[in-house]
């Protein structure tokens, strides 16, 4: 079941309340800003060169923030005022940032990742993200049926033990609950062939509609849609700094091109990313 087109499947807050119309060009500016505060920051040196230098990459390149504040407005709008959020594999905690920008003080924000938590300082401050230091492969330190929402934007793929982390993540989610999937690589995507082909880093593993939702199943999960997005490459990781500087300049019509592509089948069979919206039961029995 594709949700190309569907609206948001979580009603508003009981008040009424909504989140601000996104801004995406303040937004972008927010997280440079937080960027630069975090390099300028006693902890600059946390963070390894490679890492610098990728997020350095990542946050000046107007395509890779377009696709990042995308994702972000997809995953937002299964998210209502007074939800128990938890970004799984938060890393800097970006959307997490995004969100408190959107909804103001009425989420409550968890963030857990491997990394320590002053590698981020600025970011999780800003987001009031109430974050934890992983050390296990896959178990969580939060109690059964804590949150209502967790959302995975580009982990699923990266975690090192996916067969027990699906379930981990059903148990700290409440009955009804959502758990939100963007990015997870596509095994028919035409940018990783031409990756591999190229040499290039790709992804170790990659899923399809119905591997994706067996593995949701097996969990406990009911799988509520799915959708491919991505068409147009955005970082050209590997490519020459020359072509990804012209690349980048041609960023609104790249973008405007991808949108068209998103709803064309079967093009969109290639697409780069696969989302999923799932849900534990409500029923312990189901």
């Amino acid at each position: 079941m594709s949700i190309l087109g569907l609206k948001a499947t979580r009603p508003r807050a009981a008040d009424g309340t909504i989140p601000i119309r996104p801004d995406h060009q303040a937004e972008a500016a927010l997280i440079r800003e937080l960027w630069a505060r975090q390099k300028a920051s006693a902890a600059a040196d946390v963070l390894d060169e490679e890492e610098q230098g990728y997020l350095d990459a990542h946050f000046a390149m107007p395509l890779t923030l377009r696709r990042r504040l995308a994702m972000i407005d997809w995953l937002a709008r299964e998210i209502r005022p007074g939800d128990r959020v938890l970004e799984w594999g938060c890393r800097h905690g970006v959307d997490s940032c995004i969100y408190r920008r959107r909804f103001g003080s009425s989420l409550e924000l968890h963030g857990c990742d491997y990394v320590e938590p002053e590698a981020y300082r600025p970011f999780h401050e800003y987001s009031g993200l109430q974050y934890q230091t992983v050390r296990h492969p896959y178990q969580l330190d939060y109690r059964d049926g804590f949150f209502d929402v967790v959302t995975s934007n580009g982990v699923w793929e990266h975690v090192l033990d996916e067969a027990n982390s699906l379930p981990e993540l059903f148990r700290v989610l409440r009955p009804g609950g959502l758990f939100l999937v963007a990015c997870l690589p596509n095994r028919y995507s035409y940018t990783e062939a031409l990756q591999r082909r190229l040499g290039h880093a790709a992804h170790d593993r990659l899923y399809t509609i119905g591997s994706a939702s067996d593995q949701l199943r097996a969990s406990g999960f009911e799988v509520l849609a799915w959708e491919r997005r991505l068409l147009v490459p955005t970082m050209l990781n590997g490519f020459p700094r020359l072509v990804k500087s012209a690349y980048g300049k041609l960023h609104g019509a790249v973008w405007g091109l991808n949108g068209v592509l998103e709803r064309v089948w079967p093009v969109n069979l290639i697409a780069s990313n696969l989302m999923f919206v799932a849900r534990r039961p409500r029923s312990a029995d189901a």
